[in-house]
C-alpha cells in the first residue's frame, strides 16, 4: 500500500514537470523578439530619411529642432523621382498648413514663394510666408504691404512666420515654421545670395516697414538643418549696409550708427559683421568723424613743416603713392592735383607755388559724418583749405576726402584724385 501511493506520487510530480516545461516553452515562443521588431521597422522605412515632421498642432511659435529634424543620405540625389512643378508643390503645400496659419498670396491668388535646392539632393525646396490667422484677415501680399495701414489707429499687428518645405521622394515634407514677429506692414520678401557662385549659405531677406524705417530680418541658412537670424534697421540714426567690402566673395554686413559724442560732435560709429561659416559676427569696428579729423589734423602739420615725402605717404591711397614716387614730378605738381582751384571761380587763380613759406594752413573741422551711406563704391567728401603764406597773402582751394571703399582697411582716408 505504501508502494502504491509512492509510485502515484512519483508519476504526478513527473507530470507536473513536464506542464512547467511546456508552459515556459509556449511562453517564450510567444513574446516577441525586440531586436528583430526594430529591425523591422527601420526597414519599412526609406533609406534616405529619418523624420520628425513639424507637429500641426504644436505651439506656433516654436521651431523645429535644428540637430534631430533630418538626415538626408547620398542616395537622395538620385534621378527616380520627377521634379515637383510649381503647381504640384503649392497643392501639396495647402493640404498641409494647419487652419491656424493663412499663406501670403501673389495678386493672382498663387502662393508667394522662394524656390531654391536646400538641402542640396537635386530637387527644388520651396520657402514662403505664413500668417497667424484670425478673423477677417486678407493674407495677400498687396493687403499687407500697403504702407496706408500705418496711418490707421486701429491697426492691428501681424504675426510673420517663414515656412520651409523640403521637396522628398516626389512629396513636400514641412521643415521650419520660424517666427519672425509682428507687423503692421511688410515690405519685401526675397532670396539674398551670400557667396559668390555658390547656392549655400542661403539668405532669406524679410523687411517691415514702421512709423520710424524699416527693420529688416535675414534668415540664413548654412545647411538644411541650420540656419541663424540677424536683425538690421534703417531709420534717422541706424542705416545697414550688405556688400563684398575684403574680396572674398561673401557678403559683409557693415552697420552705420550716428550718436553724440562728447568733444567731438556727432559721430558716425561703423561695425563690421562677417560670415563666420554659421552666422554673421562682430569682426571689426571703427568711426568717421574723428578719424578724419585726425587725418586732416596730421595732413596739416606735415605741409606746415615742409614735410613732403611724409605728407603723400600720409595723405595717398597706396595705388597713388606708387604712382608719384615714380613719377618724377615736382611737389608742387602733386599738390595741385591735390589742392584745386574752387570751381566757381571766386577765388585767385594764383599758384600755391608762388607762396614762398605757408605762415599757416587751415583745414575744417568736421562735425558731422560728410558721407552718406549705401554708396557702395565711392564716399567722397569736398573740403575747402585755406593757405596763409607768410606775407599774408592767402590762397583758397579745395580737395576731396574719400574714405576707404572697406574703412576697417589702413588707410581709412586719403586724397581723391581724379
Amino acid at each position: 500500500m505504501i508502494m502504491r501511493i509512492g509510485k502515484t506520487v512519483w508519476v504526478r510530480f513527473i507530470v507536473l514537470i513536464s506542464l512547467i516545461i511546456t508552459f515556459v516553452f509556449i511562453s517564450c515562443r510567444s513574446v516577441p523578439d525586440p531586436n528583430a521588431e526594430d529591425t523591422q521597422f527601420i526597414e519599412s522605412k526609406p533609406e534616405t530619411e529619418k523624420v520628425v515632421p513639424q507637429s500641426d498642432t504644436a505651439d506656433e511659435q516654436s521651431i523645429v529642432p535644428q540637430n534631430s529634424v533630418y538626415e538626408f543620405s547620398d542616395t537622395m540625389k538620385s534621378d527616380s523621382y520627377p521634379q515637383l512643378s510649381n503647381r504640384a508643390i503649392e497643392r501639396i503645400i495647402l493640404d498641409t498648413i494647419p487652419g491656424s496659419f493663412l499663406p501670403v498670396t501673389n495678386d493672382n491668388g498663387r502662393l508667394k514663394i522662394i524656390y531654391s535646392d536646400l538641402d542640396q539632393n537635386g530637387y527644388r525646396d520651396a520657402f514662403l510666408l505664413v500668417v497667424k490667422n484670425r478673423e477677417n484677415l486678407d493674407a495677400g501680399f498687396s493687403n499687407l504691404s500697403d504702407v496706408s495701414q500705418l496711418l490707421k489707429n486701429e491697426r492691428q499687428p501681424v504675426d510673420f512666420f517663414l515656412s520651409v518645405f523640403l521637396q522628398l521622394k516626389g512629396g513636400m515634407i514641412s521643415m521650419f515654421r520660424i517666427p519672425i514677429g509682428s507687423s503692421v506692414v511688410i515690405s519685401d520678401f526675397r532670396k539674398v545670395s551670400i557667396k559668390g557662385g555658390s547656392d549655400l549659405p542661403l539668405g532669406i531677406s524679410i523687411s517691415f516697414q514702421t512709423v520710424k524705417g524699416t527693420d529688416r530680418e535675414w534668415i540664413i541658412f548654412s545647411s538644411y538643418n541650420r540656419f541663424s537670424l540677424f536683425s538690421m534697421a534703417e531709420n534717422i540714426s541706424t542705416y545697414s549696409d550688405s556688400y563684398d567690402i575684403d574680396g572674398d566673395n561673401i557678403v559683409d554686413i557693415i552697420d552705420w550708427e550716428d550718436g553724440l559724442e562728447e568733444g567731438t560732435g556727432y559721430e558716425t560709429y561703423l561695425t563690421w559683421y562677417r560670415w563666420n561659416g554659421r552666422e554673421y559676427r562682430e569682426y571689426s569696428s571703427t568711426n568717421i568723424v574723428r578719424n578724419l579729423n585726425g587725418f586732416l589734423e596730421q595732413s596739416r602739420l606735415y605741409l606746415s613743416f615742409e614735410q613732403m615725402d611724409e605728407f603723400f605717404r600720409h595723405g595717398l591711397s597706396s595705388g597713388d603713392y606708387e604712382v608719384y614716387r615714380n613719377s618724377g614730378e615736382s611737389y608742387s605738381d602733386w599738390l595741385k592735383k591735390i589742392f584745386r582751384f574752387v570751381p566757381d571761380g571766386s577765388y585767385e587763380k594764383d599758384e600755391l607755388e608762388d607762396c614762398k613759406k605757408f605762415r599757416s594752413i587751415l583745414f575744417p573741422q568736421v562735425l558731422e559724418n560728410p558721407y552718406s551711406p549705401g554708396n557702395k563704391s565711392l564716399h567722397i567728401c569736398n573740403i575747402n583749405v585755406r593757405f596763409v603764406c607768410s606775407d599774408g597773402y592767402s590762397y583758397i582751394r579745395t580737395a576731396r576726402i574719400q574714405m576707404n571703399p572697406n574703412p576697417f582697411r589702413k588707410p581709412q582716408f586719403s586724397f581723391y584724385l581724379e
